[in-house]
């Protein structure tokens, strides 16, 4: 893609949105565009300077499109040279979270399961030590010490079973709620499980996703599905092409906390049914109380008394599936340097991030069609956090 045409037909984007939303002053109009600009330009250095091959951008404030940006190439199942474009389907990998944790807390309002009830309670194998003390809470805010179990492919539900069966066995590593470590895999799948358990015929996590909340927000790309039609992009670039997608080539199908594919399109829907406070299109999907669990830093207290102590904190600022911003500076989910405290969202590997802005009622999707080098990761996904935020009026 020519990075001039891309970056006129951007910021016409950008004009035609900020004159909408009729800004008070040419002034103000041309600070936003500059910081627009500024985004495209760092992304397109990026690319020239081999950080990734391609890169995709859509922002979002007030519901409507203000930003948009893809430039590059892809890699499909066949070929690495394809241009980026807006309707490709990407894997979202851990995206996947606040997804799920979202389906979770839905579940939780149609009373099928209690945050603060015992695992074992649906999960009767689930026991021992202290996998008695363990919660759903514990699961969805990284605290319930299991980090380390590993679970590969879902896809099935003999697969699935053999899983449930792998974390009912595994020891726990510390006592649930001291303190927070990334899981990766388990806490969301043992949570989903849970509420598996309480529904009639065991539904798959697909199906609950798709009648709860996929379907009701028109997210219809997004799914726990591997994708058979369409433009896929498949991030990290494998070393040797074709390589097929299917269950045994993608390590994380089936997973209720990395497993899911879809367009930053999607992306945005599940962020803004957020920023709405759990509506959509003047519909109810979360309850206002499930909502606020999802928008809280769970251990706060704890976190602000260790910083006060000079000490670093036991817990991260995690809500229920969603990485919140608190006072931290920006880290490698991307929640910015610069943005206030209430910015949520959530990061997928080294490749793609979602964050919402409730402050500006703004969220971003972006991804990358390789991964940056680790030393790049938070500077690049935190300097397009920063400018997009400083880019909304």
């Amino acid at each position: 893609m020519n990075h001039q045409i891309s970056r006129r037909q951007f910021l016409g984007t950008a004009a035609g949105a900020l004159a909408f939303s009729q800004l008070p002053g040419s002034w103000l109009w041309a600070q936003a565009a500059s910081a627009s600009a500024s985004v495209v330009d760092f992304i397109h250095n990026e690319i020239v300077a081999g950080s990734f091959p391609g890169a995709g951008l859509l922002v979002f404030q007030n519901g409507k499109l203000v930003l948009e940006h893809f430039e590059g190439t892809y890699c499909s199942s066949t070929a690495r040279d394809n241009p980026m474009q807006r309707d490709v389907t990407h894997m979202l990998y851990s995206f996947s979270k606040g997804v799920s944790a979202t389906v979770v807390a839905i579940a939780r309002q149609k009373k099928l399961i209690d945050f603060d009830a015992p695992l074992s309670t649906y999960i009767p194998g689930y026991k021992g030590e202290w996998k008695d003390e363990t919660t759903i809470r514990h699961l969805l805010t990284h605290t319930a010490g299991i980090p380390n179990i590993p679970l590969g492919v879902v896809y099935t539900e003999e697969e699935w079973q053999k899983a449930v069966e792998t974390c009912c066995a595994a020891k726990v590593e510390w006592k649930p709620g001291s303190r927070s470590e990334y899981h990766a895999r388990s806490g969301l799948f043992l949570a989903a499980e849970a509420v598996r358990s309480r529904i009639a015929g065991r539904p798959s996590w697909e199906s609950i996703c798709r009648e709860w909340l996929l379907d009701p927000i028109g997210a219809t790309t997004l799914s726990f599905l591997i994708p058979t039609s369409g433009a896929v992009s498949i991030t990290p670039q494998p070393k040797e092409l074709p390589k097929p997608l299917n269950p045994a080539t993608v390590g994380m199908a089936g997973q209720p906390g990395g497993g899911a594919f879809g367009k930053l399109d999607d992306m945005i829907k599940v962020l803004q049914l957020h920023l709405n406070g759990g509506t959509w299109e003047g519909k109810v999907i979360l309850e206002r109380e499930s909502w606020a669990e999802m928008h809280r830093v769970h251990y706060r207290d704890r976190i602000l008394q260790a910083q006060a102590e000079n000490r670093k904190p036991d817990h991260e600022p995690f809500a229920l599936g969603w990485k919140l911003k608190l006072n931290q500076k920006g880290d490698g989910f991307g929640v910015g340097d610069k943005t206030p405290e209430g910015t949520f969202g959530h990061a997928g590997i080294w490749t793609l991030m979602g964050m919402g802005f409730p402050q500006k009622q703004g969220a971003l999707a972006f991804i990358s069609t390789n991964p940056p080098t680790l030393p790049n990761l938070s500077r690049i996904r935190n300097g397009i956090t920063d400018r997009v935020y400083d880019s909304l009026t």
